[in-house]
């Protein structure tokens, strides 16, 4: 039997760990933008495979909206709003330390600041970052 807890997950934003995170099965989404390979099928049936280079990547938090990690987010964008003098490229490591499953992002940007929403409960704040190459290794 195999177990799962979200507490043996890690994720690192330019070497600064991420807290404070919402609710939800959805709170890390990791994807590349782009397929690894596409086909064509000849007129007499035969297959040829296109194999991409691209490894671009999109990935997604949501963080409750009292986490500090925010603070941080926003000053990264703050920074990336600066121009090119003040911009930052992104990295990201996100770890499952208990099934060793590992993704590694660099190179990229916060594609705007996330949402603001306020009423009478507590709500996600969720921020996307786009980067130009994700490598992902599946643990056991």
């Amino acid at each position: 039997m195999k177990a799962y807890s979200f507490k043996n997950t890690i994720l690192v934003l330019n070497g600064v760990e991420i807290t404070g995170w919402d609710e939800g099965d959805d709170v890390i989404d990791i994807k590349r933008l782009a397929d690894s390979a596409s086909h064509k099928i000849g007129a007499a049936g035969d297959m040829m495979v296109a194999l991409s280079a691209d490894r671009s990547a999109e990935v997604s938090i949501k963080l409750q909206q009292t986490s500090s990690s925010n603070a941080y987010i926003g000053s990264l964008i703050d920074l990336q709003e600066g121009g090119a003098e003040t911009f930052v490229p992104i990295s990201l490591l996100f770890q499952d330390t208990y099934r060793n499953d590992m993704a590694e992002a660099s190179a990229g940007y916060i594609k705007k600041p996330a949402d603001m929403k306020r009423g009478t409960g507590v709500g996600p704040q969720e921020w996307t970052f786009v980067l130009e190459s994700l490598s992902i290794d599946y643990g056991d």
